[in-house]
Formats: structure tokens, C-alpha cells, sequence
């Protein structure tokens, strides 16, 4: 009875995340209207700030670093994972965190069920998602983080991991 209670509360909430992440959607005449809110205070864009996530390869992602002589932040995720999804609407948002990281990281997110993803997972030894890794410009591990964590705590990892690198 127990199983049964935990799996329709697991489904109760799995159906109502995917409901409020999609789009608003009006049809008329045949036509589809995507609506999209754009940010009109200083508080909504300062809220769409955030990580930059570099577009490319973990090697494109090495070879920049060394050109900027900077970190690498991997985000290693899958679509399906509730926590991901909460660091991509939240954490990565921040603005400070965002300022931080463009100033001393190339940042990378990675799904871990691509072809790029399933290598990286192997080679780096990783189980559990989301798993942030914190690599050197040689694409050596300085410090990880396995799960989700608030804005600040990943705040202060990511400054930790650039004092333990100098």
C-alpha cells in the first residue's frame, strides 16, 4: 500500500512539473501564437542573468580555457532530472554567481545521455546527476560537486576551486 502511495505522489508531481514548463499555446484560425513574457522590470532581467554556458565541445571548451587561462565548470545533466532542472530555473540564474563565473571559468552543460555526455560520464567516473565538476585547463579534476546546491553555496565552491588552483 505504501509503494503504491509513494509512486501515484512520484507521478502526481512528475505530471505537474512537466504542465507548468510548457509554453502557453493559443490557437486561432489555425494559427499557433507562442506566448512569451518578456522582462520589463530591472529585477526580471537582472533574474535572466546568470551563467553563460559556453555552446561546444568539452575539447572546444579546453582549448578556450587555455587561451583565456581560466577553469572549466562542467554542468553534467540529463533532461529527466529534477534537480538539473532546478539548478538550470534557479542556482544558474544568479546574477553574482553568473559575474563570478564569466570572470574565472569557461562554463559547459552536458547532457549525459548524448554520445559527448556518455564519454565524459565514463571518463570522469560519473554516477549521479546533476554532477558539477570544476576541471583545470588540462581537463583534470580540481573539485566537484554531486547534487543540487543553492546559488551562494556554489558560489563559494567555485571561488574555493580557483584558491586551491593558483
Amino acid at each position: 500500500m505504501n509503494k503504491f502511495r509513494i509512486l501515484a505522489f512520484a507521478i502526481i508531481i512528475f505530471a505537474g512539473c512537466r504542465v507548468a514548463q510548457q509554453p502557453q499555446v493559443m490557437t486561432q484560425s489555425e494559427e499557433e501564437i507562442v506566448i512569451t513574457e518578456e522582462p520589463t522590470t530591472e529585477s526580471e532581467i537582472q533574474s535572466q542573468q546568470g551563467i553563460a554556458f559556453f555552446e561546444g565541445t568539452l575539447q572546444a571548451g579546453l582549448e578556450k580555457a587555455k587561451a583565456e587561462n581560466k577553469l572549466i565548470f562542467v554542468d553534467c545533466y540529463t533532461t529527466w532530472c529534477g534537480p538539473c532542472k532546478m539548478l538550470k530555473q534557479y542556482t544558474f540564474k544568479d546574477a553574482n554567481l553568473g559575474d563570478y563565473m564569466k570572470e574565472n571559468y569557461v562554463c559547459l552543460a552536458i547532457d549525459m545521455e548524448k554520445p559527448e555526455g556518455m564519454a565524459i560520464a565514463k571518463k570522469y567516473g560519473i554516477e549521479a546527476y546533476p554532477t558539477l565538476l570544476f576541471l583545470d585547463k588540462y581537463g583534470r579534476v580540481v573539485n566537484h560537486q554531486v547534487g543540487g546546491i543553492g546559488a551562494e553555496a556554489l558560489l563559494s565552491k567555485a571561488e574555493q576551486t580557483v584558491r586551491k588552483s593558483m
